[in-house]
């Protein structure tokens, strides 16, 4: 692992060892998010940190050839034998840790969803997603909002060991706008996503903290129909940039 990230292989090994493969489905907030705004293509989209693929797949959707990296086990082979039985097109998967990816090859779309805030050096690694974009090409990222102060504190309160695995200093739509401006892309989208909502990983937890998020889950079905977006409270944060230069 380097310095710069917050996890390590055998962690995200652990999380998708078992996964069963899906596309997001239609009331997805992110997957909404991108029919909104992104035209269907005959062009190359790659994701960075591609595992599970659920929103590739809605890029192969679109029309889209598909390309993807990732460190964890399955993107070589699982993940494009999957996205082929989908009658998706699919390019080049790499298994390789994204601070050391070396290619010349440029891409139409460029998208990463959970990926750059599990760095303390985020903006350099925006910057490397940046780099790889085609001109009139696009930069999509989305992260969670744990920074918010309604999801912040119920992931310090109930979900702190996977809260440690985020930067939070990374989840600010306004700073990733202003590297993007000063590197030649027109800002589309910049803002959060959803309304409220949330969810935790598996940790060990006392009584309280249980009880606390069998209290919680049962008033999701009645707090989820908040529908607007807000910096407090909606679970993503995304941006969708074009490359003018």
């Amino acid at each position: 692992m380097s310095k710069n990230n917050l996890t390590n292989v055998d962690y995200w090994n652990n999380l998708w060892d078992h996964n069963k493969f899906k596309i997001a489905p239609q009331d997805d907030p992110i997957r909404k998010w991108l029919e909104l705004h992104i035209p269907k293509g005959q062009g190359k989209c790659i994701e960075i940190g591609c595992i599970p693929g659920r929103y590739l797949a809605v890029f192969g959707e679109k029309g889209y050839e598909l390309f993807g990296i990732d460190w964890t086990q399955r993107v070589t082979q699982d993940l494009p034998d999957w996205l082929l039985k989908c009658g998706y097109s699919v390019g080049e998967f790499y298994c390789k840790n994204f601070e050391e990816f070396d290619t010349k090859d440029r891409y139409d779309i460029v998208c990463s969803f959970g990926f750059i805030e599990h760095f303390t050096r985020w903006d350099n690694i925006l910057l490397r997603h940046a780099n790889l974009v085609k001109d009139n090409g696009y930069i999509i990222i989305e992260t969670p909002n744990f920074r918010g102060y309604i999801q912040r504190f119920i992931h310090i309160l109930l979900d702190k060991k996977n809260f440690n695995n985020h930067n939070i200093d990374a989840m600010q739509p306004s700073l990733w706008q202003n590297i993007l401006i000063l590197n030649g892309f027109e800002i589309i989208y910049c803002g959060y996503i959803g309304g409220f909502d949330y969810w935790v990983e598996l940790q060990d937890r006392n009584f309280i903290q249980k009880v606390a998020l069998k209290l919680l889950m049962r008033g999701k079905k009645y707090l989820t129909k908040i529908s607007f977006t807000s910096s407090l409270f909606s679970p993503y944060i995304g941006i969708i940039a074009k490359k003018i230069i």
